[in-house]
């Protein structure tokens, strides 16, 4: 499956991309060739987003806030939010460049957007687990979901 239209809003579509060499036919197959691979690499990035959504609000909520002896305050959540975001950017990136290494001009720029995408998408996650955790699953953190709905 491929899955890069879910982050098209951050990585616009092929004939956007492609469209730019047009007037050049070798650089306009390759610029062809690595948006397929692109594709084809996006179903790691999505799986990056799933894991790393659901791994972070996992670990936030359940060894983290279950030492004894604590009191958890809002900073906290938003400490870990800010961790997912940073990490999700870099892991992302990371397999991105590693993947598909950018070798035309606009796809080093194309990545960036992309990992900001699944950094921006993997946060909304945290906050869904989040929501769901404090108002149905057992926590000791500090329930601010459960007061504001």
């Amino acid at each position: 499956m491929k899955f890069l239209s879910f982050y098209r809003p951050f990585a616009g579509t092929m004939t956007d991309f492609v469209n730019q060499f047009r007037h050049n036919e070798a650089l306009y197959s390759q610029a062809r060739a690595y948006w397929s691979r692109l594709e084809n690499a996006s179903v790691i990035i999505f799986i990056i987003f799933l894991v790393l959504g659901t791994l972070m609000a996992a670990i936030y909520y359940q060894p983290y806030n279950n030492r004894p002896g604590r009191r958890y305050t809002p900073i906290h959540w938003l400490i870990f939010l800010a961790l997912t975001f940073i990490l999700t950017f870099f892991v992302t990136w990371g397999f991105e460049y590693l993947a598909v290494p950018p070798k035309l001009d606009g796809a080093a720029m194309k990545l960036l957007n992309i990992a900001l995408g699944n950094a921006l998408y993997t946060s909304i996650l945290y906050v869904g687990w989040s929501c769901i955790w404090c108002l149905f699953l057992p926590t000791n953190a500090y329930r601010f979901f459960k007061k504001i709905i």
